[in-house]
């Protein structure tokens, strides 16, 4: 992309990214505020299938409310900021952003009443239907072997790998969320990473567009999330992230560097996929089902292995970022964007964990005080 067609683009994926962020850092207060008066707050060390949960004390357990809110005002700035250079793309975002809504509201039943899991995976077929039925679809993929550009792949088989992928995705990313702060890390540095291979390429303002809002949305939350957190994001949050990461990893021209063989998001996007196969490996090895939770995840024999919750969440959050590096090597990211890239996604990260743990010691101080 020229650097004359790459400024605009940068200035609304800025945006976009800003609008995210500060929202959701303004709405989960709020989100917090609400789940506690309707209940909806999950009890730490409590029995979950056949795990526990290894949080401490009673959090609110709906903050994909508020991430969800942060992404569609993002998005809708993006619009209203720079409608040209979404040309083309219009109808597949407001597809992606229904199915987003739909995950997030069945994430939200299931945060609240636990709805049986056969409704859940009925619903995001539904909203991975959605995406297909507006030409969201892993159509081709890039032919590494003989270097000849692309393999078509037949109208039925495309169908069938972009319900799979999408659907495997949103409950591969939901598995990953079992640590303060696991998730919403993963999900803004896969972002950032996907948003610089997206920025290389023309026509892909509606990319960009949907992973800067993602991303400024995870740091967002992040900011309430990081441990001891405030609120977790729930099912309503992960199937929302794992949903959006999923369909923008196939969305338009992106899906030249992102389907089947598409080596570079699916590096970006692989430490979920990791952890829900070999979390299946292991229930189906013992008999048990793979959809009845347990503390087998990479992030719960980390954890035990280390003995610390934060160590595990930061070697998983390194982990994410090389794999992101190795994405970006992949798809020939510019040394420059790759590097900025990198520091960015460093350097903002720490800064909301910094400000999660100064608020963390001042609450401590303060309770000093009053006793």
């Amino acid at each position: 992309m020229a650097d004359s067609n790459l400024i605009p683009v940068i200035v609304m994926a800025a945006a976009a990214f800003f609008v995210a962020l500060l929202g959701v850092m303004f709405m989960i207060p709020r989100v917090r505020d609400f789940a506690v008066r309707i209940g909806a707050v999950q009890a730490g060390g409590t029995s979950h299938g056949g795990g526990t949960r290894v949080h401490s004390g009673k959090v609110p357990n709906i903050g994909g409310l508020g991430i969800l809110i942060g992404f569609l005002l993002a998005v809708l700035a993006g619009f209203l900021i720079r409608p040209d250079l979404l040309d083309g793309y219009r109808v597949e975002v407001l597809a992606i952003v229904l199915g987003a809504c739909l995950m997030a509201l069945v994430g939200f039943m299931d945060d609240m009443w636990d709805i049986p899991p056969f409704m859940r995976l009925a619903s995001q077929f539904v909203a991975a239907g959605i995406l297909v039925l507006n030409g969201i679809r892993i159509e081709f993929i890039t032919d590494y072997l003989s270097g000849q550009g692309y393999v078509f792949v037949p109208e039925a088989l495309a169908i069938l790998v972009t319900l799979l992928w999408i659907v495997g995705f949103t409950n591969a990313f939901n598995f990953i969320d079992g640590l303060d702060g696991l998730s919403s890390g993963i999900a803004a540095i896969s972002s950032m990473c996907l948003l610089a291979v997206a920025l290389q390429f023309g026509d892909r303002g509606a990319s960009v567009l949907l992973l800067a809002a993602l991303a400024g949305s995870a740091l967002g939350f992040l900011r309430h999330n990081f441990t001891p957190a405030k609120i977790i994001m729930g099912d309503s949050g992960a199937y929302l992230i794992g949903y959006v990461l999923a369909a923008v990893s196939v969305l338009g021209a992106l899906k030249v560097t992102a389907a089947v063989t598409v080596v570079a998001p699916i590096l970006v996007l692989a430490l979920p996929v990791v952890n829900i196969t070999q979390v299946t490996v292991r229930r189906l090895r013992r008999g048990s089902s793979p959809v009845l939770a347990s503390n087998d995840h990479l992030h719960d024999i980390i954890r035990v292995r280390s003995g610390s919750k934060n160590l595990t969440v930061l070697l998983l959050w390194f982990a994410t970022l090389v794999l992101g590096v190795l994405g970006m090597l992949l798809s020939a990211t510019p040394p420059l964007l790759m590097y900025t890239t990198v520091i960015c996604a460093v350097t903002l990260i720490a800064f909301v964990v910094m400000l999660r743990l100064r608020e963390v010691r001042a609450e401590r101080e303060l309770a000093a005080l009053n006793e």
